[in-house]
Order: C-alpha cells, then sequence, then structure tokens
C-alpha cells in the first residue's frame, strides 16, 4: 500500500481497513465525502458518465451531479444488486468510458453472472468503484457461506480482502473501493476510500466548524441509540401483549438527534479526514469480533423466523439483517413502535425515472453485536405478529 493521504498519518486503523493491493487508501469523514473524491478524479480525467444501482442510498448520485457527470441508473436484481443483463447492456449503450458504482446490498455475495460482467466492464476500458459498506466487516471474516466452487487463493496478510486475490472468495477487481463505517461500527463517522495503483484522488481538506458540530452531534446520537437499546428487556416467556412500546421521550429524542446528523451530513459536503475521535476509536476496536458477533445475531434472527413466510435475503451475513416480505412497511412500523428503528431505509427518490421498479418489499432489522438472545427472540415475535 502507497503512503497515505496527506494528513492521515500512519494510523492503525488505516493499515488494518486497506487492502493490501498497491494503490492509495485514506479515511474520511462520510461516505459521500469518498465519492466527491472519485468524482473530482473522473472529472479531471474526462469519465463523464456514472452507472448507479436503481435501488440505492438518494445521497449516492449527488457527488457525481455536483461535478457534472451524466448520472444513469440501471435495474438491480432480486439480491439488490446491478442486473446483470440490464448492466450488459448499460455498458454496450454507454458512448464514453463510465464509472460503474457497484453496491453490495447486505453483504450478498454476487453471482457468477454480475461477477462476468464487472470483468469485462473494466476490459472494456470503464472502472469499477466496490462500494462495500454493507460488506466492511464481513470481508474481515473467511467466507463459509460460498457453496459454488471458487478458485483457491492464498489467506491476505490484512483483514481486508485484497482487490486480486481476498481470502476464500474472490470479489470482481474494482479501481476503487469505498466504505461508510458508520452503518455497522459505532463510530461518529468515518469511510474507507481505496484507489488503485495509478488512481491519485485529491487530498482531503483541513476540518472545519460544521465537522466538528457533525461529531458532537453524532456522539450524542450514539448515546439516545444505546440508551434505547439498554431499555429493561421482557422476559423471553412473555407474550406478544406484553411487549413494551418504546418510551416515547427517548425515542423522540433518538429520532430528532438522528435528524439532526443527517443535516450535518447533508451540511458537511467538503471532503475532510476522519475525526481524531473516531479514528481513536477503530484503532481500538476488535473489527473482526463485531464482525463474527454481527454474523451470529444475524443467523440467530434467521432461525428465530423459522418457517415465517418471508426471506432473509442475506441471511448469516455480517450485516443487519434484510428481510424480504409484502408485509415490510407494517413490520418496520411495528418495530419502530418498539423502539427499533431500521439501520437502512432507503425511500424512492423523486428523480428516479417512472420505468424503473423500486422494491418495497424489503426491511432491515436492527440486529447486531450488542443484541442480546433475549431481544432477537422479541425481535422475531414483532415481525411473525406484523406478517
Amino acid at each position: 500500500m502507497e503512503q497515505p493521504a496527506s494528513g492521515q498519518g500512519h494510523d492503525e486503523a488505516l493499515t488494518r481497513l486497506a487492502p493490501t493491493t498497491p494503490g492509495r487508501a485514506m479515511l474520511l469523514e462520510s461516505g459521500r465525502q469518498a465519492l466527491t473524491l472519485i468524482a473530482r478524479w473522473c472529472r479531471n480525467h474526462h469519465v463523464g458518465l456514472a452507472l448507479l444501482p436503481s435501488y440505492h442510498c438518494d445521497t449516492m448520485a449527488l457527488p457525481f451531479w455536483l461535478e457534472g457527470m451524466r448520472v444513469h441508473f440501471v435495474e438491480v436484481g432480486a439480491n439488490l444488486q446491478f442486473d446483470p443483463p440490464a448492466l450488459g447492456t448499460a455498458l454496450d449503450d454507454a458512448d464514453e468510458p463510465a464509472l460503474v458504482v457497484w453496491s453490495r446490498v447486505g453483504a450478498i455475495a454476487p453471482d457468477t453472472a454480475l461477477t462476468t460482467v464487472l470483468r469485462r466492464a473494466r476490459e472494456g476500458g470503464h472502472l469499477v468503484v466496490d462500494d462495500a459498506t454493507h460488506a466492511v466487516l464481513d470481508d474481515l471474516l473467511p467466507d463459509s457461506l460460498s457453496t459454488s466452487p471458487m478458485p483457491t487463493s492464498p489467506m491476505p496478510t490484512s483483514p481486508m480482502p485484497t482487490t486480486e486475490a481476498p481470502a476464500i472468495r474472490p470479489l470482481p477487481a474494482c479501481d476503487f473501493r469505498v466504505a461508510s463505517l458508520r452503518k455497522l461500527v459505532a463510530v461518529t463517522d468515518g469511510a474507507l476510500l481505496w484507489s488503485r495503483e495509478g488512481i491519485t484522488p485529491d487530498s482531503p481538506a483541513t476540518r472545519s466548524g460544521v465537522d466538528g458540530e457533525l461529531s458532537a452531534a453524532r456522539s450524542t446520537l450514539l448515546t439516545r441509540s444505546a440508551a434505547l437499546e439498554a431499555r429493561t428487556p421482557v422476559p423471553v416467556s412473555a407474550s406478544m401483549a406484553d411487549l413494551p412500546a418504546a418510551p416515547p421521550r427517548l425515542a423522540d429524542d433518538y429520532l430528532a438527534q438522528l435528524a439532526r446528523s443527517e443535516e450535518l451530513f447533508d451540511l458537511a459536503t467538503m471532503p475532510v479526514p476522519i475525526s481524531h475521535g473516531a479514528r481513536s476509536q477503530l484503532d481500538i476496536f476488535d473489527l473482526p469480533r463485531q464482525a463474527r458477533r454481527r454474523r451470529r445475531a444475524n443467523r440467530a434472527l434467521t432461525r428465530e423466523l423459522g418457517d415465517a413466510p418471508l426471506e432473509v435475503l442475506n441471511a448469516g451475513r455480517a450485516c443487519f439483517p434484510l428481510i424480504g416480505s409484502a408485509a415490510a412497511p407494517a413490520i418496520e412500523d411495528a418495530l419502530a413502535r418498539h423502539g427499533i428503528f431500521s439501520p437502512q431505509s432507503w425511500p424512492r427518490p423523486a428523480y428516479l425515472p417512472d420505468s424503473l421498479g423500486w422494491p418495497t418489499d424489503v426491511v432491515s432489522i436492527d440486529c447486531g453485536p450488542t443484541t442480546s438472545t433475549e431481544k432477537v427472540k422479541q425481535i422475531a415475535a414483532i415481525i411473525t405478529a406484523a406478517l
């Protein structure tokens, strides 16, 4: 790995998170700032088209628009990632080199068809971004979930898989990798940006007042989230009727602070380094242990749901569970009444073309490394009752 970006220093967190493949890595404040640096590099190198998945967080497209790039949305398949034929058609129709932003939603492994299309994209002169936000913890562990035959490769020396030859299930090669860390790790801010050798994004600017406000707001949010998590649990033997609603003040305080934090993220558009506090937290966190605990929690909820008429789309992954069900809106509402809020809630963006579909049957579940066995059972009971 090359020297870190200016102002990053040689900190332990960057060493642990960055791939060992030759390239340049930095830790920024947010994932959208990482995308901004990618968009600026594209603008400066005459890459004017970005291909994004139709199912996405609405902050994903803005950095490319702000840098004057055209954005084309590509239909997703049942696994919530690019539909391979649709992506192939979009690449065939591209009249210039394109940036393909592949989002590994739910840490779901790409199928062979998508892997093939992504490889062909790079062979055709296009660039690929691996958005590993949901997979950043799952990537730390050997992938024992794969059933399809994959080439054998040596174990990496870094807990993150390398771009070309990760541990057991190789990922498609990429030109950039981004991962917003706050989605799965209890840090105030932080995002990884890695670029392959030969690609040098701009260095981040100096942190300003809004960045300090953001860190403080996120710190308060984490405290309020912990207060919700620490509510006295109901005995496992309790009936559904005994499950308590969330204390209004706790829930309202949490939601208000969440809204304030997101407002500040919207204002903090200038790419800057990760805060000192968040970087220090990453240095001491045992991220592989958190990954194992997330996998256990995901598997535990999947077991508790048993034969319920739904599907855990990313069963066993080190990510919050994603449930596919026609009752997804009802499930989300029922959990919210008990103070369990979806870690990912993506409303359909108004700018998305009417010709593209939008999954309304997917709900994310707040079930992670600190979720007790008792609470997993309660979450499953709430979900089942909402079906």
